[in-house]
């Protein structure tokens, strides 16, 4: 038996005075008490002489004090990392949320035990009473695992456009996320910095997190899955924030801040036979381990141009082996790269959610407006470019009559409709909700079928991408 792990958490802080207090109250309620926080507050140091800038040092300022009152009346087992105080702040080329982050993870591992957790949070995020016992528990099950990604939801808020920008969001990155469950990739999971988790000896293994402006999580996560299994699911849910926010280049602040009309270029719902493609050539690697098919191969390289066929090949001479080091290439960033390049103008983020749930078998009955139960997932999909899909049955899901009528509205009046944007709020969470239903069956399948093999330590599974 492994001992239990212990968890660390780890909250970066930059003009968060206003909202920090709601996950440090989370935090003291959680059902396990025995863990540690690390708090990084941090900004420019550059920012005390700026006048525009000095605002944001003096709540943080604020937030440290703030911190550390909370802390002590509350028995939260805190280390504080200052970067904000005159002269502790940033160098400017180093700032950014990514070097706040590897602040926090270097400091933990340079305390941890291998066995323990690092849990990533935002300073804006709220977190349910289960969660960092439910964290543990699932590293107790798996424990070759290397990371989490944690069930998500974004709590609305702000006007109408602030709220359709944050669905359209979070559309945008569900449906990704299923159209890679669907083919059964190994990079399969939403990388949220405020929704995952990792094993510290896992952290050390890829040595850490790599410092950047923005986009460290996914970098973080890509990394990680290569050294090990990724946790799909739990028993609990994060809720990161929707606010708008500039401090970054990527991820939900300013994607949000752009408004949903202006995502469409950056962010496109990215259509399913991009993704039945990757599939094919993915399904594909043990046949060009077996043959030396010049065509085969070459479609290969269409989709994964790093591949190096013949470096792989010699260096990993058995099978499983080349498999997985053909996923080391065909990984989350390739994958982008992949559907970023090849997305048609032609394809609207309305006909590329219609294709998506068509291949779904997901069926609106006129009369009931809601899903065809019979048939909505099949046990075995008749697609036979999409053999992957093996959901039994659609999931329940609140106020479901008028749910699933808006829902129905959408994809009936698609041709009406390019953009997600057109419809209203109640039809664009509607969206969001049968969405999000979807990606938690197929995470839940993912998890049962990890759970099944947990007492076979010498499956491949835990080794080897396949």
């Amino acid at each position: 038996m492994f001992n239990d792990p212990h968890i660390f958490v780890a909250i970066p802080a930059l003009n968060e005075l206003d909202y920090i207090g709601d996950v440090l109250s989370d935090l003291s309620d959680q059902e396990m008490s025995n863990f540690s926080l690390f708090v990084c507050v941090n900004q420019p140091d550059s920012w005390w002489q700026n006048e525009e800038k000095v605002a944001i040092c003096e709540n943080n300022r604020k937030t440290i004090d703030f911190v550390q009152d909370y802390c002590s009346n509350t028995n939260l087992d805190l280390t504080l990392i200052d970067h904000s105080s005159t002269g502790k702040g940033w160098p400017e080329k180093q700032s950014g949320v990514g070097w706040a982050r590897k602040a926090l993870m270097d400091a933990i591992s340079a305390v941890a035990d291998e066995n323990d957790i690092i849990v990533s949070l935002d300073a804006d995020t709220r977190i349910e009473p289960n969660y960092l016992m439910e964290i543990a528990v699932q590293f107790s099950f798996f424990p070759t695992a290397s990371a989490m990604a944690l069930p998500y939801f974004h709590e609305l808020q702000g006007d109408e456009d602030h709220q359709k920008s944050m669905l359209r969001y979070e559309i945008y990155l569900r449906s990704y996320a299923i159209n890679l469950l669907r083919i059964n990739h190994p990079f399969a999971y939403t990388p949220i910095g405020s929704a995952m988790a990792a094993r510290v000896s896992a952290y050390r293994t890829i040595r850490g997190l790599q410092a950047t402006n923005s986009g460290e999580d996914f970098y973080f996560m890509m990394k990680l899955r290569k050294a090990g299994i990724i946790i799909p699911w739990c028993e609990t849910r994060v809720y990161p924030s929707s606010r708008k926010s500039h401090r970054v280049i990527f991820g939900t602040g300013p994607t949000v801040a752009l408004g949903a009309p202006d995502q469409v270029e950056r962010y496109p719902i990215y259509h399913p036979d991009l993704f039945d493609e990757i599939g094919r050539v993915c399904s594909g690697f043990a046949e060009i381990f077996k043959k030396d098919n010049p065509n085969d191969l070459q479609k290969t390289i269409s989709v994964v141009p790093d591949l190096e066929y013949e470096k792989l090949r010699k260096n990993n001479p058995q099978l499983n082996r080349f498999i997985h080091a053909c996923f080391t290439k065909a990984d989350a960033f390739c994958i982008y790269k992949y559907v970023r390049s090849h997305q048609s103008e032609g394809d609207s983020d309305i006909a590329s959610i219609q294709k998506l749930l068509e291949i779904l078998a997901i069926r609106f009955e006129s009369d009931e407006a809601s899903p065809h139960r019979s048939g909505s997932f099949l046990h075995k999909s008749k697609n036979k470019n999409n053999p992957k899909v093996t959901l039994s049955d659609f999931p329940k899901a609140k106020a479901e009559g008028k749910l699933y009528r808006s829902v129905a509205f959408v994809v009936e009046n698609s041709e009406n409709h390019k953009h997600l944007h057109s419809f209203s709020v109640d039809q664009l969470d509607a969206l969001r909700h049968l969405l999000k239903d979807i990606e938690d069956r197929f995470l839940q399948e993912k998890y049962f079928q990890y759970f099944a093999l947990r007492y076979e330590p010498q499956n491949d599974i835990w080794k080897y991408m396949s």
